[in-house]
């Protein structure tokens, strides 16, 4: 969701591909980064999302906490389960960080529509059906060949795939292609390939204060007024080294 469905998306804060993974995760969950950034692979960062979400959900025995953690760090939200997060097996969800929220508001809103979509019209006239297929790269010439997508522009396969699919030398033996349903409601000659823009500053509601930091200089590296800062911070008048402050009105 936070990647706007789009494999390129990366954050001010580093995370990148469609599932948002940051750098340090990426890599205790397997994703490389060596040749290329598997985190824009979407076969490998989805087959790793699904194990990393399945992991968080053991830890936490609750879809809605486990998602929160996805976003915001399992340490952060066990820390704010210890501090009341969950009573009477509900979320307070004033508890959570502003952009933890509306990630769990957003997801909620995506599984209706796939839940009740197919009662709108605009979502009617799509079938369910599959729309992409899981085919080896070896055979990708033969594969647009017979469906007749040679002439397809080849940023399509760049967007449903994360990297160049016919790379020379490529360590993933498994690609994304359009099947014939994708080819009959989507164009494969013109594609919108523009990167997710996020606001910068606002990311992530909270900054850990550095060695060097001031009001002032957290103020201007997050775009907000000192007056702002001061006023969602009214406790702290000095900065120290590790100290969370808020940075998001």
């Amino acid at each position: 969701m936070e990647s706007g469905n789009n494999p390129q998306a990366k954050s001010p804060m580093g995370a990148l591909g469609l599932w948002q993974f940051i750098p340090s995760t990426a890599r205790e969950w397997g994703l490389s980064s060596t040749r290329s950034d598997d985190r824009k692979n979407v076969i490998k960062s989805t087959q790793i999302a699904i194990n990393y979400l399945s992991y968080l959900h053991n830890q936490l025995n609750d879809w809605d906490l486990a998602l929160a953690a996805y976003n915001w760090g399992i340490g952060n939200v066990k820390k704010a389960i210890r501090k009341g997060l969950v009573k009477n097996n509900t979320i307070n969800l004033k508890l959570l960080p502003r952009e933890t929220r509306n990630y769990l508001i957003a997801f909620h809103h995506l599984n209706r529509l796939i839940k009740f979509g197919y009662k709108s019209e605009d979502f009617r006239k799509f079938p369910n059906r599959p729309y992409l297929t899981i085919i080896k790269q070896s055979n990708i010439d033969n594969y647009l060949n017979k469906n007749d997508l040679l002439g397809m522009d080849p940023k399509v396969l760049l967007h449903i795939n994360g990297y160049d699919v016919k790379r020379k030398n490529s360590l993933n033996p498994d690609i994304l292609v359009p099947t014939q349903t994708f080819i009959k409601f989507f164009s494969t000659n013109k594609i919108s390939f523009k990167q997710s823009k996020k606001k910068k500053g606002c990311s992530n509601r909270y900054y850990k204060v550095r060695r060097g930091d001031s009001i002032s200089k957290v103020a201007r590296r997050f775009k907000i007024k000192i007056d702002t800062f001061n006023k969602i911070n009214p406790s702290i008048a000095h900065l120290r080294p590790g100290l969370l402050v808020k940075v998001c009105p």
